[in-house]
């Protein structure tokens, strides 16, 4: 299971619904408080449950989209991820490939960090691909789920090749690779 630090929180991701978790949820909300309009509270919002709120935020600093495409790549990747955890799936995979293209719009595109930036973008499509297929999979639609699986698959392995090929970081590499396991043992159920 991966997990990482942040401002003296444990955030783990579960192995099997690939979304993450807080250790101490009460630490986050007061961080959320006395951050309201940082990037990341979008995303801790989320992590709590609060998903109206976090939308609303998303939205709102959407709006007051920051200059550096890769920024705001990043902004809407964790808009995105809202979307997903509303069951909003379409809609947030428009989102996520609207981010993927602003990944390449910086000045230079093909620097490490937009590369790496298109690989968090196409692990966290996978995730939402992944959820949208196991709906679809519930709702007895079964050429839906293969293909969303299928996409699920193709982004997560291509998120791990950008991610080892550029010696990311081994807690990046852990989750690509973790990401790519879950949805190949659900593929072949």
């Amino acid at each position: 299971m991966s997990s990482f630090e942040f401002e003296g929180m444990t955030f783990t991701i579960d192995p099997m619904t690939l979304r993450e978790s807080v250790d101490a949820p009460g630490a986050l909300a007061r961080w959320c408080a006395a951050n309201p309009r940082d990037p990341r509270t979008v995303a801790h919002l989320r992590i709590l449950g609060r998903l109206e709120e976090a939308e609303a935020l998303g939205r709102v600093l959407l709006a007051d989209s920051p200059a550096h495409p890769v920024a705001r790549a990043s902004l809407r990747t964790r808009f995105a991820q809202v979307l997903q955890w509303q069951g909003r799936f379409e809609t947030a995979d428009e989102e996520f490939s609207r981010a993927a293209e602003e990944t390449g719009l910086s000045d230079d595109p093909t620097a490490p960090s937009s590369i790496l930036a298109l690989a968090a973008v196409l692990q966290h499509r996978a995730k939402n691909r992944f959820e949208h297929a196991l709906v679809a999979e519930a709702g007895e639609r079964p050429r839906l789920s293969a293909r969303l699986m299928d996409a699920a698959l193709e982004d997560a392995r291509r998120s791990l090749a950008i991610r080892e090929g550029l010696r990311a970081s081994e807690d990046r590499i852990l989750s690509s690779r973790e990401t790519v396991a879950r949805l190949e043992r659900d593929g072949e159920g």
